[in-house]
């Protein structure tokens, strides 16, 4: 088959005639027909972030691709809930089911979690438990979107956004804008702000009922004027930046949530007012991918086309293009980027 290997950092090239992977009893092997471009597989590629299950070198075949789907063309011997022709789009987050965050439940804690990756091959593996049918009407690349609709739909319950709660989302990038479409879901009315002016519009097109682009318009003024000077019920923060951080932390009403989405790499400090915490008993927390339950929740929502998923994709590459792919997401050029095995 033909896959992506990478040996060093913006060495990546693809190559033919790598070993077709063979399913284990509890693995399905899928032929892969669309992959969507996380950040963190552009941060594997600039040497910024290293996966442990995938080095560099002759074992790096389909790097870190999480965001995909395809159709099935092998089953191993245990596996019972998937068949060949089946279109699914596979959790790569494996959990023990043993471990002491998984007993309560919080599996995408799990200490001992396996990982299924390497989407950016012809054909991959995913574990049957965790590859989830869709139904046929769906588009290959709308199910792209199940693991970041998943990990947005985890980070949606931990702030516990109801009707009639004001959110104000930090970040109209894909995360961002599937933020906003959940939470309107949920019943909230949703401020985005970002500094790119071509998403702050996308913001407005996916159902923000305002939408700042923070580098020509004040804020403040918004929120105050929008919940009679007390602040959003909730705020999550898309993206890994400290002023996003520090700037945006005082909108929030006493008692409310604030939510760190997007992981900061590379790490830093920030400076935030323990007073603003103590006094307004606020909750500062964060959210990290997701539950099976959240995927499966994820799978729903596209089953049923409850999200614009597909308006999100300006950009779409093949295989043999990837480089470009990932220099595309990294100069955040429009918005979704798709790649074709």
């Amino acid at each position: 088959m033909k896959a992506a290997y990478i040996y060093e950092p913006y060495k990546l090239i693809i190559r033919e005639g790598a070993d077709l992977p063979k399913p284990g009893k509890n693995e399905v092997l899928v032929r892969v027909r669309a992959i969507g471009v996380c950040p963190s597989d552009v941060r594997y590629y600039t040497g910024e972030g290293i996966h442990r299950e995938v080095p560099y070198g002759e074992n790096s075949y389909g790097l870190l691709g999480h965001e995909w789907s395809g159709e099935v063309v092998d089953v191993g011997s245990e596996v019972k809930n998937i068949a060949v022709g089946d279109y699914v789009a596979p959790d790569h987050l494996v959990p023990c089911n043993v471990c002491r965050y998984c007993r309560m439940g919080l599996t995408n804690l799990c200490i001992n979690k396996t990982f299924y990756l390497r989407g950016y091959a012809e054909y991959a593996l995913a574990h049957g438990t965790f590859a989830y049918k869709f139904p046929k009407h769906i588009k290959f690349e709308e199910a792209c979107f199940a693991e970041p609709l998943a990990c947005v739909i985890n980070a949606n319950r931990i702030a516990d956004i109801k009707p009639e709660d004001i959110v104000l989302v930090i970040g109209a990038g894909p995360m961002g804008l599937l933020h906003i479409q959940l939470a309107k879901l949920s019943g909230a009315k949703v401020i985005a702000c970002d500094t790119i002016k071509e998403r702050v519009e996308f913001a407005r097109k996916f159902g923000a009922d305002v939408a700042i682009n923070v580098v020509e318009e004040d804020l403040s003024e918004y929120v105050s004027e929008l919940t009679d000077g007390i602040g959003v019920d909730k705020i999550i923060v898309t993206i890994g930046d400290k002023n996003a951080i520090e700037q945006n932390i005082k909108f929030v009403r006493k008692k409310g949530i604030v939510i760190l989405f997007g992981g900061v790499v590379p790490p830093l400090n920030v400076s935030i007012d323990p007073n603003i915490i103590h006094y307004n008993e606020i909750i500062l927390t964060g959210s990290f991918d997701h539950t099976g339950e959240d995927f499966r929740k994820a799978i729903q929502l596209i089953s049923q086309r409850r999200m614009l998923l597909e308006q999100m994709i300006t950009h779409v590459f093949r295989l043999d293009n990837l480089v470009e792919a990932f220099e595309t997401v990294r100069l955040r050029k429009g918005l979704k980027v798709i790649v074709y095995p």
